[in-house]
């Protein structure tokens, strides 16, 4: 017996006797208890009843592979797709595909329930309970070097704001260089990890995090938002999880092909900085000015007193200055 399997069938919110489980899973009742124990360590909300059993205080939507390829356009159906329960990062877990001994191929994709080392720019934790949103890493070859990487995240955060406001959301905003917002509180994120040589082929890894359905008990020190707060009807995380994947290969391509070329046409559209005063922050330093977009490289433009200076990722942070909790 694994978790996954334990999980699976309390899935549907109902109750469940020990005996019932142990006799699905093929342990013993007090094996059961055990793992019902360990569940309660990952965050899962069990209820136990005397003379009833034990059920999820919520129903779960678990990912489902065939349905999660159902979903995908006909053309994305060949894309190697892996749905892991529980791990530490997801852009880890691409990355060891990528030390076996096969190349993946474009568009490799992990999707998983639950990261417990998820991470984000900068090394910050990403807050990754189970079966509530999207954890997505991809993997992209580089052809023509690590160059080919420039201003990736930034094009992958207006494809995703695009998408979200194609859905019907209002007042979706994207934050330079990797996060999307929804009425100025953070929806997702994209990590993009490179490896290789600058004059060499190189490739991508690309973590993206989309909340979806986050548990009250959220532990995260900035405003934040889910989609399923601003949609009426219930979401379907397989058909999200579908969307999210064809969106990422999409505007990857996209980037292949054309670079930033469209990208810089469209930013202002749904940059919470265009035309805003801002601050930017590096190291201990901190520069105030006027957010005017992005350039052709994806790098930060901000008017300083007349003066236009552009900025690139790294340990750079761009905060606003009528709101102090950015």
């Amino acid at each position: 017996m694994n978790d996954a399997d334990l999980i699976q069938l309390l899935a549907d919110g109902r109750f469940h006797s020990g005996s019932s489980l142990g006799e699905a899973l093929g342990v013993s009742r007090m094996a059961v208890n055990k793992r019902i124990d360990k569940l309660a360590t990952i965050g899962l909300d069990i209820f136990r009843v005397n003379g009833k059993g034990y059920r999820l205080a919520q129903p779960l939507q678990l990912l489902q592979f065939n349905e999660v390829q159902q979903y995908l356009p006909h053309e994305l159906h060949h894309l190697p797709l892996t749905l892991t329960p529980i791990t530490g990062s997801t852009n880890d877990d691409l990355r060891a595909l990528l030390n076996g001994s096969t190349t993946p191929r474009r568009g490799t994709t992990v999707l998983a329930e639950m990261q417990t080392a998820g991470r984000g720019r900068r090394g910050k934790p990403w807050f990754s309970p189970f079966g509530s949103n999207l954890y997505m890493s991809m993997y992209w070859p580089l052809q023509q070097g690590l160059n080919a990487a420039i201003g990736m995240s930034v094009a992958l955060g207006l494809e995703l704001a695009l998408w979200l406001a194609e859905q019907g959301i209002e007042k979706v905003s994207v934050k330079w260089p990797n996060d999307v917002y929804i009425d100025q509180k953070k929806v997702a994120g994209i990590l993009v990890e490179l490896e290789g040589q600058a004059d060499g082929e190189g490739i991508a890894i690309v973590g993206i995090g989309l909340n979806l359905t986050m548990p009250e008990t959220a532990l995260i020190d900035q405003p934040f938002t889910t989609v399923q707060q601003h949609k009426e009807q219930p979401i379907n995380r397989n058909q999200w999880a579908a969307a999210l994947v064809s969106t990422c290969y999409r505007a990857l391509a996209e980037h292949d092909q054309h670079g930033l070329s469209q990208v810089v046409k469209r930013w202002p559209e749904f940059d919470r900085f265009y035309q805003q005063p801002v601050r930017v922050v590096l190291g201990q330093h901190e520069y105030s000015g006027v957010g005017r977009g992005i350039d052709e490289m994806g790098a930060f433009l901000v008017d300083h007193k007349g003066q236009l200076k552009r900025y690139f990722g790294g340990e750079i942070s761009v905060r606003s200055t009528t709101h102090p909790i950015d």
